[in-house]
């Protein structure tokens, strides 16, 4: 095993090196990057990018440049060329390819390319550059990409503007560095060096009006959303406001009268009442309600009164528990026969041993872990229908309860139905629009937190559920250690209960840590040792646990430039 692992190791660190000198291998940089801007008169810009590659390993076999359409009204590519010939658009070697996204993407496909120079030009037209702010015409633009991963040695941009355009002030250079040189009806701006991913922002200031007489289309809309931001956010405040007052004011008018207190969880050290193990935990939950580990309290309380057994099917692996199996007795068929079961332990028996197949006598504890994740509804509804004919829930309550999540799904609904329509309507009236339909989803987690905490039980109901909860507390304290567990010998007792609360794996651990407990006969194992048999046990309460874990529950002028992008090579 020592050698494998060294040679692993070796071949690990082999790999690492070949792999890195295969990419030291491949290399590139931009000899030239240069761009000539021509001005319009209607402030739209017509750009021609020259960009020199150097490949040094390869192969190479496409070069990329991005055009984000932001602050613009739209680009339109004109020509792509290569070594000074112009390429036509398609998807094979020595053509050009426009994928019509944000951001546009140009793509040049080279036949497989290495140790070698090439020159690639592209240009474009920019409708809607030129924008209004500040009482000026201001052109603001990025003329290196925004995201590149290769060195630049030399970058030149030349920016010519209409003889009646004004320029009023100094170019600007607003992010990065460069020289900058003005003509007769142009600026030059020159970089060199520039380190990768380097930004390089210019802006020219024009008198108002001498470019363009009235904003683009893009910043007009802007103007429109800006103005229409503050309706759409009143709107949605509002909503938040009635619909969360008015769930509020439901919730409040279905509170019980003033006259009725409900009781205080005093500590009970043994079950207030013979109440079967799932009724109590769905009762102490507040909420009437069952789940899987109140089925599984069920399943040991069956397997107390020797109708069910758990039983040890094989052997513990180094990687998982030892499976186990739950079987049938010839007690049950009896019980069943002779109606002895409650419609909860019924409806339990059906769920574990009874399939499309028919009925079966054995089940793995694996198959019945997935039986009660996925088809524990008739359990539940048994264990409701008990508890409200024991007179512990409140039909009328608990039909009043269920409005919230009645308006819970109706908000759910609504709120899909303003994100798709938000979608359309995000061009007019810009991300706010999104406000309402999370406002409405904040609403329908509301009404489900407002249901959810409404209890159904009635004052019959809220009474036994203190005393059951007070008992939950003592078995919560000794599964935690911090009661000593009496009479180890009868850890059977509360067993099942302990199960309900949640706490059948730390009251098993408790047990065994106190020692001398007895093994309960619906309990098989491998082993012949007593010690190893109840640590069996614990075991197993891990993987029943383990089993069931996932169904258990108790201003006008914009923010930046445009242009930029992203430019590379592969």
């Amino acid at each position: 095993m020592k050698r494998i692992a060294v040679l692993s190791a070796l071949l690990a660190l082999a790999l690492s090196l070949i792999g890195g000198a295969l990419f030291a291998a491949k290399d590139y940089r931009a000899e030239r990057f240069d761009a000539e801007w021509v001005v319009g008169e209607d402030g739209a810009l017509l750009v021609t990018e020259t960009v020199v590659f150097r490949f040094d390993g390869g192969p190479f076999t496409f070069v990329y440049r991005e055009l984000p359409l932001d602050y613009s009204d739209g680009i339109e590519v004109i020509e792509a060329r290569l070594d000074g010939q112009p390429l036509p658009t398609g998807e094979g070697e020595g053509a050009y390819e426009i994928d019509d996204d944000d951001p546009l993407k140009v793509t040049w496909h080279l036949a497989p390319t290495s140790d070698a120079t090439h020159t690639f030009d592209l240009t474009y037209r920019v409708r809607g550059v030129v924008r209004k702010e500040g009482g000026e015409d201001l052109l603001w633009w990025n003329f290196l990409p925004t995201e590149y991963e290769y060195p630049i040695d030399s970058a030149t941009l030349t920016v010519a503007y209409p003889a009646s355009a004004e320029l009023i002030g100094a170019p600007e250079v607003r992010r990065g560095e460069a020289a900058v040189t003005e003509g007769d009806g142009n600026v030059r701006f020159v970089a060199e060096n520039v380190p990768a991913g380097a930004p390089l922002t210019v802006a020219l200031r024009f008198a108002e009006g001498s470019l363009i007489a009235v904003p683009p289309e893009w910043q007009a809309r802007e103007a429109q959303v800006a103005a229409r931001s503050p309706l759409v956010a009143g709107a949605a405040g509002l909503v938040a406001l009635l619909g969360g007052g008015w769930l509020v004011a439901l919730w409040q008018r279905g509170r019980r009268e003033s006259g009725f207190t409900a009781p205080r969880a005093a500590v009970e050290y043994a079950p207030p009442s013979k109440l079967a193990p799932a009724l109590a935990g769905a009762l102490a939950s507040g909420q009437g309600k069952a789940s899987a580990t109140h089925a599984l309290a069920t399943v040991f309380h069956l397997a107390q009164r020797n109708l069910i057994s758990i039983e040890q099917t094989g052997a513990k692996k180094w990687y998982s528990e030892p499976p186990y199996a739950f079987q049938k007795t010839p007690a049950l068929g009896a019980a069943l026969a002779g109606q002895e079961l409650n419609e909860h332990e019924r409806s339990l028996v059906d769920l574990l041993f009874a399939d499309k197949n028919g009925a079966k006598d054995r089940v793995t504890l694996t198959e019945a872990g997935r039986r009660l994740q996925s088809k524990l509804s008739p359990f539940s509804k048994a264990v409701e229908s008990e508890l409200r004919g024991m007179g512990y829930i409140d039909p009328a309550r608990q039909k009043y309860g269920e409005r919230f999540y009645g308006w819970m799904i109706a908000l759910l609904v609504l709120a899909g139905v303003t994100a798709v329509a938000g979608a359309f309507l995000v061009r007019s009236l810009g991300g706010w629009v999104f406000l309402m339909p999370v406002v409405l989803f904040v609403l329908s987690m509301v009404a489900l937190a407002l249901g959810s905490s409404y209890s159904p039980l009635s004052e019959k109901g809220e009474d036994a559920a203190a005393r059951w909860r007070g008992f939950a507390e003592h078995i919560k304290q000794v599964a935690k250690g911090r009661e000593s567990s009496w009479e180890t010998h009868t850890f059977d007792r509360y067993f099942p209960y302990a199960a309900a609360f949640g706490q059948a794996e730390g009251w098993a651990k408790a047990f065994e840590q106190a020692g001398g407990t007895e093994v309960p006969d619906w309990f098989s194992d491998l082993s012949t040792d007593d010690g190893a048999s109840v640590a069996a046990l614990v075991a197993m309460t891990v993987a029943i646990k383990s089993s069931s874990a996932s169904s258990s529950g108790g201003g006008a002028g914009g923010g930046g430039a445009g242009g930029g992008g992203g430019s590379g090579a592969g």
